[in-house]
């Protein structure tokens, strides 16, 4: 998956080095994109500011849940119950290499890592965030307003409360 994203944004540096940017499949809407792609988005949308686990954890649980058609098929994260609700640890790894190619900006200096976009992140979740429908980035930017209003808290008590399946195997007492 990461290779066809990373041809993807191999492609548009070419497209726009070229001044082909814009042209062609690239302005189309509605169209769906990968779990990388739906990742630099959110981060694109809170405009370099940057996310705890829980909240990057929690928002792509929601976009996953509340626009699983803006996803490829085959490019879907699996969320189990985990100790502070859903979780899928192909985040981080998706984080991680978004990071190796200067879309991420991952903040390791404290003992909770924090995750940003890059200029080129920023950049990049802008352009894809054109290929889908005015509904779905309507829907992925109160997703993101919403994750990062919240305190710990306050955002794992609300996802318990709107998905109880997820308190299984919860270390959280509220």
């Amino acid at each position: 998956m990461v290779d066809s994203f990373l041809s993807r944004v191999w492609y548009r540096a070419i497209r726009c080095r070229f001044g082909l940017e814009g042209v062609g499949v690239e302005r189309s809407l509605d169209l769906p994109l990968s779990r990388e792609e739906i990742a630099l988005v959110m981060l694109a949308l809170a405009e370099g500011r940057p996310f705890t686990p829980v909240q990057i954890q929690k928002a792509l649980f929601l976009a996953a849940d509340k626009v699983a058609d803006a996803f490829l098929p085959e490019s879907h994260y699996d969320f189990q119950p985990y100790d502070y609700g859903p979780f899928d640890r192909d985040v981080y790894v998706d984080l991680e290499n978004l990071e190796g190619i200067g879309c991420v900006k991952i903040n390791r200096q404290s003992r909770l890592r924090t995750y940003s976009a890059t200029q080129d992140g920023l950049d990049e979740g802008r352009r894809s965030a054109r290929q889908l429908s005015a509904n779905q980035l309507a829907i992925l930017e109160r997703i993101v307003n919403l994750v990062r209003s919240l305190s710990f808290n306050e955002l794992v008590s609300a996802i318990y409360k709107a998905y109880p399946p997820m308190r299984a195997r919860s270390a959280f007492k509220d």
